[in-house]
């Protein structure tokens, strides 16, 4: 090594000061002209990055590669065993380095890994193999397991992925949790078996992936952990956009603005394994063949569908309604087909079966505005017109006060790029309207108080000495995106986006936008009194030690997409967090589309609680392991309805009322 840096690089170059190894310079010299098989060179350089917490950079061109690109985050033999996950013996850790892979901005097109017409053992598709597999090892053997609940803070950004023309292909796995994300990407899969396997999901997401062809686009397992797309497109696919093994999946999967254009007769198929727990579509355009179906079922899956555009398809899912006509676009308003353990609970009444609420429409709808509505790419800091905190004096060293050269970056840039570094902040940073924050990866750079260089630990805050404050206007759209904040985020903005920082943020005054990634990890999670448009993506709350976990109160038009908890599973005796994930008290519009986790210990009180609420909409509602306690509890006035643990909730509503 030569200092914090990997033998045989030039440590004067500015991509490695900002945190990039890059992987056409030395010692690594992948080839990005498609010519010489870089399979080495790219992994050598994966693991390098990795192992001195650098991002492993790709500039534009095509890297051909040969074999699988295994990107682990690795584990050590521990002195002593520790006893986790209701007293199993852990005999390994895993070590607190991250993969992060990013592709240039800068160029016509985004680097892509293109596997090679020559490559072996990917053209079997009763073996599909990898192309790019990021995972974490187990803690229990000699490491060789995956872990996915233990995948922590992996990006994979901004690199597309060619398996075309390999039948047994799959492009990438990314099973990755709480800070995960797998963002910015095409791959291209016709004539191979599947874009993906797997997605991010809980405390992270999967965002504006497409895939184009393959049998499958993508293939889930039990071991996705709460799989969430979002403005994800699926086109080509022979036998289904979407498809299930290794015995189904335990959660259900979650659809939000994206587009499904299947060259299958149908979009979903659940019929290749004996049990799932279901899917939402929310805000989501499907073009099929005529005659097909959206989803082909085996009847023990939930079906969720809202404000989604269909054409093409005869039916939903199989045996249910037929839709009213294919030739032309179906406004699907609401669409819920439950399982046989499953109930919906409307305005107070229990039942079961199809809710159906459609309409032809004439018009095709516009894919551009709905995927707008919930995804638009972030800065990068090969844009133009971004600028690096250093070039105003900031050091990045956990030592000087860099809060002076972050107000002069602020005072003359929108885009502000934060490199790799601990940049030690005091009193209150304001940001302008429209003041972008932005670094690497959230492990990578940390701004606020104390801490070590690059560190985060979730829910973790050392005081209140300082704080980021956004603008109190309703217009104000200010960002925090891949990067840890130790201190108070005062979010009063209520067009900006927060896109996997530390978190989470406390939201105030005007305060709203979009959230992806949000965590509160052993602190309550508490809105109160928000009005504007506020959306959550992948939002994951668990081991908070007040009741409720988080509460919604006197809020309207929030969004929650996929809201993982966990309740009474700290491994200690009257640990205290067996508490209420959720209260909706005195809110109106608000919608939570699924809500699963590992819930317990609750007593008497509900998995979900919603008191004196209008125009709540929650969808596919359950607990791993449901107890004695209710799954969903609804109170107006004296009156309390519930949806017992035995039942799972398919679909709840309390009609609105106008505001």
């Amino acid at each position: 090594m030569i200092g914090e840096f990997p033998v045989g690089v030039d440590t004067t170059d500015r991509l490695l000061q900002a945190g990039c190894l890059e992987v056409t310079k030395a010692p690594y010299l992948a080839d990005p002209s498609g010519v010489t098989d870089s399979t080495e060179a790219i992994q050598r350089a994966v693991n390098d990055a990795r192992d001195h917490r650098l991002a492993c950079f790709f500039p534009e061109g095509t890297y051909l590669i040969s074999d699988t690109i295994s990107c682990e985050q690795q584990v050590k033999k521990l002195d002593k065993p520790r006893y986790v996950e209701g007293g199993k013996r852990a005999d390994f850790w895993h070590v607190n380095h991250q993969i992060v892979m990013i592709g240039s901005t800068k160029g016509k097109k985004r680097p892509i890994l293109k596997l090679s017409p020559d490559a072996e053992g990917f053209d079997d598709p009763s073996k599909p193999k990898i192309c790019v597999y990021i995972w974490a090892h187990s803690w229990y053997d000699d490491g060789m397991e995956e872990k996915p609940n233990i995948s922590f803070n992996h990006i994979f950004k901004g690199i597309d992925i060619d398996v075309c023309g390999h039948a047994g292909a799959i492009g990438i796995r990314h099973s990755g949790s709480q800070g995960s994300a797998l963002q910015d990407s095409t791959i291209y899969a016709n004539g191979a078996y599947a874009g993906m396997n797997n997605c991010c999901g809980q405390g992270g997401g999967t965002y504006n992936i497409e895939v184009l062809g393959g049998r499958y686009g993508i293939v889930i397992e039990p071991s996705s952990r709460f799989p969430i797309l979002t403005a994800c497109i699926f086109k080509g696919q022979t036998k289904s956009a979407i498809t299930y093994s290794k015995g189904g999946s335990q959660v259900p999967t979650l659809l939000v603005g994206c587009r499904i254009e299947p060259a299958s007769d149908c979009a979903v198929d659940f019929t290749t394994q004996r049990a799932y727990a279901g899917i939402n579509m929310v805000d989501c355009v499907i073009a099929m063949k005529p005659g097909s179906v959206v989803a082909k079922t085996t009847k023990q899956e939930n079906i969720y569908i809202e404000n989604s555009y269909i054409r093409g398809a005869e039916f939903v899912c199989s045996g249910g309604a037929q839709l009213p006509a294919s030739d032309t676009w179906t406004h699907i308003e609401r669409y819920s087909s439950d399982s046989n353990q499953a109930v919906h609970l409307m305005n107070g009444v229990l039942s079961t079966g199809e809710i159906v609420e459609w309409k032809p429409v004439r018009e095709a709808p516009s894919y551009d505005t709905i995927r707008e509505r919930h995804y638009s790419r972030g800065p990068s800091f090969e844009d133009i017109d971004s600028v690096n905190v250093k070039s105003f004096g900031a050091k990045g060293d956990g030592e000087t006060d860099d809060t002076e050269a972050f107000e002069k970056a602020i005072a003359s840039h929108d885009k502000i790029f934060v490199p790799k570094g601990n940049y030690r902040l005091s009193g209150k940073l304001r940001l302008d309207r429209n003041t972008h924050l932005f670094g690497l990866a959230r492990t990578y750079t940390s701004v606020g108080t104390g801490g070590s260089r690059g560190g985060w630990r979730p829910g973790r805050v050392e005081g209140d000495t300082f704080s980021i404050v956004t603008m109190d206007d309703a217009q104000a759209a200010p960002g925090l995106s891949f990067l840890s904040v130790r201190g108070r985020i005062d979010w009063k903005s209520g067009r900006g986006t927060y896109m996997l920082a530390s978190g989470p943020p406390v939201l105030s005054g005007h305060g709203g936008g979009r959230f992806y990634g949000v965590m509160a990890m052993g602190r309550p999670f508490v809105m109160r009194e928000i009005k504007q448009p506020t959306s959550f993506y992948a939002i994951n709350v668990e081991r908070v030690l007040s009741n409720p976990q988080s509460i919604i109160e006197d809020c309207s038009h929030i969004r929650v997409y996929y809201f993982k908890v966990e309740a009474g599973t700290i491994d200690r005796p009257n640990a205290g967090d067996g508490n209420t994930p959720c209260r909706i008290s005195d809110s109106w519009d608000v919608r939570i589309y699924c809500m699963y986790g590992n819930v317990k210990k609750l007593g008497d009180r509900p998995m979900l609680d919603v008191v004196n609420s209008d125009g709540i909409v929650v969808s596919q509602l359950k607990a791993f392991r449901p107890g004695g306690f209710p799954h969903l509890t609804e109170k107006r006035g004296e009156t309390q309805t519930d949806i017992p643990s035995e039942k799972i909730c398919a679909l709840f509503i309390r009609d609105a009322k106008d505001k």
